[in-house]
């Protein structure tokens, strides 16, 4: 057994255990601040506007009422749709009136993102953007977005 006495003045309250408390509370709050967020996944998604019609389109605003999207439905989205540059999707894909948009994290990075009815959506921030596009097998598993 190990005499913790000689390591403290006061032999009732041995210095060393009071150490090794403080080292692993210091860990446990280390480890408390560092991402336990996904590396490749939207997460903490926050839908901020449904079923919105851009300006050029307004006739098209009580349609798009109807442009649902739910948290779960944009992580679908986001693992089945294929990731293009705007090079080289249909340049047109902001004329879709109808959208739902708000923000989500990608690791440690909060992103923007505006998904489009016809299966578009934009992720951005100030330092990255990208595009992701539902093809036929996207919008067979992620019902509602194409």
């Amino acid at each position: 057994m190990i005499d913790f006495s000689r390591f403290s003045n006061n032999k009732n309250l041995p210095l060393m255990p009071l150490n090794l408390a403080f080292v692993l509370c210091f860990i446990t709050l280390i480890s408390a601040c560092s991402s336990s967020r996904p590396a490749n996944e939207l997460s903490e998604i926050t839908v901020l506007t449904q079923g919105e019609s851009i300006k050029k389109r307004p006739e098209m605003a009580e349609a798009c009422k109807g442009f649902y999207v739910s948290p779960q439905k944009l992580k679908e989205f986001y693992q089945h749709a294929a990731l293009t540059h705007e090079k080289q999707g249909n340049g047109n894909y902001k004329e879709l009136p109808c959208y739902s948009s708000g923000l989500a994290y990608i690791a440690d990075d909060e992103f923007h993102w505006v998904l489009r009815a016809g299966g578009v959506a934009e992720f951005y921030n100030g330092e990255k953007s990208f595009t992701k596009i539902c093809g036929v097998s996207c919008c067979n598993n992620v019902q509602g977005v194409c």
